[in-house]
Parts: C-alpha cells; sequence; structure tokens
C-alpha cells in the first residue's frame, strides 16, 4: 500500500506540534489541563488531518497499489583448492561473491495498473562479504541488474535496462544444480555475455510455453548492429518432462573490429517425484579478423534427488572444449549436500574434481595442472 507522508520537511516542527497525539505533553495548545480532556477547537482540529488522510488514501487505493520491497542473499563459504596456481600451491579462501548462491542486495519495486497491468523495476546490487568490496572491479553500483518495465498478467512484460541474458535464464532450468555454485560451474561464464546493457527484453508464459526475445542496443554511431545483440529462447513443461533451447547473435569488440558471435542451446529436464534428471548442450562461435574462429562447446547433465524436504544432493558433469586453448579441454565433477535450517537458512557442502586435457598454462587451465580437488562448505541466508 502507498505511504503518505503528511510532514515530509523535517524542519516543520511548529507544523508537526499541532497534530494532537495520544503522548502530546499536556502544555500542548488545545488541551484542557484538567484530566487531559481535548478541548472542543481540538477535537475539530484533529478530525481535519484524519480525513484529508482516509480521503488520500481512498484515492490511492482507487488507482493503484504500489510496493517497494528489499530482499537479498548473503553467502558466506569456506572453500579447499588443490593446485591453486602455477607452482601448485593448496589455497584456503573465503573469497568469493558467494558460492551455494551469489551475494546481492534487490530493491524491487511493484505497482498495479488495474486491468491485470504493472509496473515494476529492479536495482541489484551485487558484493563480497569476505571484504565488503562490489563483485566487480570497475565500481558498478548496480552491476547485477537495473531495469524498468510494464507487465500484463496474460501478455507478459517488457523490460528495459541492465538485465540477465536469454541464454541466462533458459539454462537455469536445465543445469543441474540451477545456477548454484557459480563460481565452479562453468555454465554461468558460458552464457553468452550473462548479462547485457541497453537491453529490451520480452518475456510471457502461455500456459506450458515461456517465450522470451530481447535485443540489446550496441549504441554505435552509424552501425545498428556493431556492439548489439539480439536472441529468442523458448522452454516448454508439460508434466514430468520439460525442454527447451534458444539463439543469440551479437558482434563484439575485438581488436578495432566488431565481430560476429553466434550462441545456441538446448535442454532437457525429466522429474518424478523426488528424484530429478536435467542436461544439456551449448556452442559458441566467435569470429577473429586475425585468426580462426574460437568455438567453444559445453555439455552437461546431472541428478538431484530430495530426501526430505529440507535435505537435498545433486551432482552434475560438465565438459567444456574450446578450439583453440591449448589446454584444449576441461571435464568437472561436482556432488552437494544442502540441508535447509528454515526457509531462508540453508547450510552446504561440495566437493569437486577437475582434470584438463593438457597440463599447460591458458585461459581455461590458470594453474597448468592436470588436475584440481575442491572442497567448499558454508551457509546462505536470504532475506
Amino acid at each position: 500500500m502507498t505511504r503518505i507522508a503528511l510532514f515530509p520537511d523535517s524542519s516543520s516542527a511548529r507544523t508537526r506540534s499541532r497534530v494532537p497525539s495520544a503522548m502530546t505533553d499536556i502544555t500542548t495548545p488545545g488541551l484542557t489541563r484538567a484530566g487531559m480532556r481535548p478541548s472542543v477547537r481540538a477535537l475539530r482540529f484533529a478530525a481535519r488531518p484524519v480525513s484529508v488522510v482516509a480521503m488520500l488514501c481512498l484515492a490511492s487505493g482507487a488507482y493503484a497499489q504500489s510496493s517497494v520491497t528489499l530482499s537479498g542473499t548473503v553467502d558466506g563459504g569456506i572453500r579447499y583448492l588443490t593446485n591453486g596456481n602455477t607452482t601448485g600451491g593448496n589455497v584456503v579462501t573465503m573469497n568469493s561473491n558467494g558460492y551455494y548462491s551469489s551475494n546481492k542486495i534487490d530493491f524491487i519495486g511493484r505497482e498495479d495498473l488495474g486491468g491485470g497491468w504493472n509496473a515494476h523495476f529492479t536495482l541489484e546490487n551485487g558484493f563480497n562479504l569476505s571484504n565488503g568490496a562490489y563483485d566487480n572491479t570497475t565500481g558498478i553500483e548496480f552491476n547485477r541488474q537495473a531495469f524498468v518495465g510494464l507487465g500484463n498478467n496474460q501478455w507478459g512484460s517488457i523490460d528495459l535496462g541492465r538485465q540477465y541474458t536469454i541464454a541466462h535464464d533458459i539454462i537455469s532450468y536445465y543445469d543441474p544444480f540451477h545456477f548454484h555454485f557459480t563460481p565452479l560451474i562453468p555454465l554461468t561464464t558460458a552464457a553468452d555475455g550473462t548479462r547485457f546493457n541497453n537491453d529490451a527484453k520480452y518475456k510471457g508464459r502461455f500456459g506450458p510455453m515461456l517465450v522470451e526475445a530481447d535485443n540489446s542496443f550496441g549504441g554505435v554511431a552509424g552501425s545498428f548492429s556493431s556492439g548489439a545483440a539480439r536472441g529468442l529462447g523458448l522452454s516448454y513443461s508439460q508434466g514430468p518432462v520439460s525442454a527447451g533451447g534458444l539463439v543469440e547473435h551479437r558482434t563484439v569488440l575485438v581488436g578495432t573490429s566488431y565481430q560476429s558471435d553466434d550462441y545456441y542451446m538446448a535442454g532437457t529436464k525429466f522429474k518424478f517425484g523426488k528424484f530429478e534428471v536435467t542436461g544439456g548442450y551449448m556452442a559458441e562461435s566467435q569470429a577473429n579478423p586475425t585468426t580462426t574462429h574460437t568455438v567453444t562447446r559445453n555439455a552437461f547433465g546431472g541428478a538431484s534427488y530430495h530426501f526430505t524436504n529440507a535435505l537435498s544432493f545433486t551432482a552434475g558433469y560438465y565438459q567444456t572444449n574450446v578450439s583453440n586453448d591449448r589446454a584444449s579441454s576441461r571435464a568437472l565433477s561436482i556432488a552437494s549436500l544442502a540441508y535447509q535450517l528454515s526457509r531462508r537458512t540453508t547450510v552446504y557442502a561440495e566437493g569437486d574434481y577437475t582434470r584438463f586435457k593438457h597440463s599447460v598454462v591458458s585461459t581455461l587451465n590458470t594453474s597448468g595442472k592436470k588436475s584440481q580437488i575442491g572442497a567448499t562448505v558454508g551457509i546462505d541466508h536470504m532475506f
């Protein structure tokens, strides 16, 4: 419900003192000393602001109901990793913006416009719990999301601003971990940019079908396509079976020229009671004016089982191949247990094993070692 500030100016002390209150001192004008009984003049005055407030509340309710919600996630984990650098040293760290979930603060606003329509916005800030810093090196306040839009209960919504890509949205349905442990699992970084600036995105659900389409404006003078991106994604769910996919095309700056980048993804999910199996495949081809195209392929699959409403087990396998990376390929096996202490608080533990095809320092293999073993324990709290 819309809140109305009667006295938004904190300097209006004299005006505030005229409003009768149960806590008003006996020296307040308009009240008699004997028995603290209000005078007729005070009662008449008291009725005026109350009537005004009632009329304003009724008027605002007739047009719209609005709200702003503060929410977010605070996730703290301790991680152990072998072969954490090129010298083979092991490392123990908390330096992450969240393992099980990303650390973030959300300001979410919504106004009911009537007739099934609404106006809404989201401002989302990300932070690193271990040191309190932003989750980005550029100091962007709302690096995770910042958009405003209009929505309809029947026809979907259109949003404008910085927001997640269609690839990010669709993949989250088919990732075995549903985008938990994003610092460890390669799908987030492989999601064709994760977020787009200057993005106009449509999202609508029609029965079992989810439809998404977007266009990120490049803002390059004289060229509508340079720096731009556009895509289409679909996801269909019927009973225990779901399937979806997407295509995305963008042009990115490589050196001094804009080059084509094409992305494809397909996934499926089967859910039978407490048991769920998911998997998918994605491919991205990035053109380069001086060398061969970089083709990145990710295949993934896994399963989860809920022993109880509070305790769940998930395991997944992720294979990444990069055409021109010296390490060639990376294989990640990961398993986790998560226990919900409440609806908002989860404790978790995971173990993972990563193996590289070639023991050489590269973008894919930053340590240059043949394999790595990792383990993480932590607490995740939503508010």
